[in-house]
């Protein structure tokens, strides 16, 4: 696993705190690393070992695009284990920016049709 590109706060911006869910803000040129992108919100990691969720609308202060508000388009890949794998892996432990397959958190995938 590749470690994320780490990433300066081009401006102040409101945070949750991961797991508490308190409110907070980090300031502008706060080092961060992208963990997880869910597209209207974000999991960034802290140098100094915290985690944050920061919302779509605030993605310019990663130097990203803000979301449109816009549905997605639909996959329309045939359903398989290896897109559920897929999926399974953009979930991160909360406390570690580690996903929780590579954790071993999950043992088999099977589909029941």
């Amino acid at each position: 696993m590749t470690a994320p590109t780490l990433i300066r706060l081009l401006r102040t911006s409101d945070v949750i705190e991961i797991p508490s869910g308190r409110a907070s803000t980090l300031p502008e040129g706060t080092s961060v690393r992208i963990m997880q992108s869910r597209g209207d919100s974000y999991t960034v990691w802290t140098d100094y070992g915290q985690m944050y969720r920061v919302d779509g609308k605030d993605a310019d202060a990663l130097g990203l695009q803000p979301g449109t508000g816009e549905a997605a388009p639909a996959d329309t890949r045939e359903f398989s284990d290896q897109m559920v794998w897929d999926v399974l892996k953009t979930v991160y432990d909360p406390e570690i920016p580690v996903n929780i397959v590579d954790l071993g958190l999950i043992y088999s995938c099977k589909i029941a049709r």
